[in-house]
């Protein structure tokens, strides 16, 4: 039996440069995908709480199934047909 390859990553819609929410401390914050890793996604968000911007420095890493999709970036690759593809099937 063959395992499935592709990582958890490989197969959520995320991608770098998305705008995502969150649930950290008990609050909803907004912010941006700056790097994938196997099951989760390095964040960069903005607080007004010392304490918060003090324990995390405006970046947190957050498992990919506790993400939700605010905007995808333009340059999202997934879930879109690469123009290669596109010309082939014509």
């Amino acid at each position: 039996m063959v395992k499935d390859k592709l990582t958890s990553n490989d197969k959520s819609p995320f991608d770098i440069g998305d705008q995502v929410s969150f649930d950290l401390e008990k609050t909803v914050f907004k912010g941006i995908i700056e790097k994938a890793y196997n099951n989760s996604y390095l964040i960069a968000f903005k607080t007004n709480d010392p304490v918060l911007e003090d324990k995390y420095h405006d970046k947190v890493v957050i498992s990919n199934k506790k993400l939700k999709m605010v905007k995808k970036s333009p340059n999202n690759s997934k879930g879109k047909n690469k123009p290669e593809e596109e010309n082939e099937k014509k």
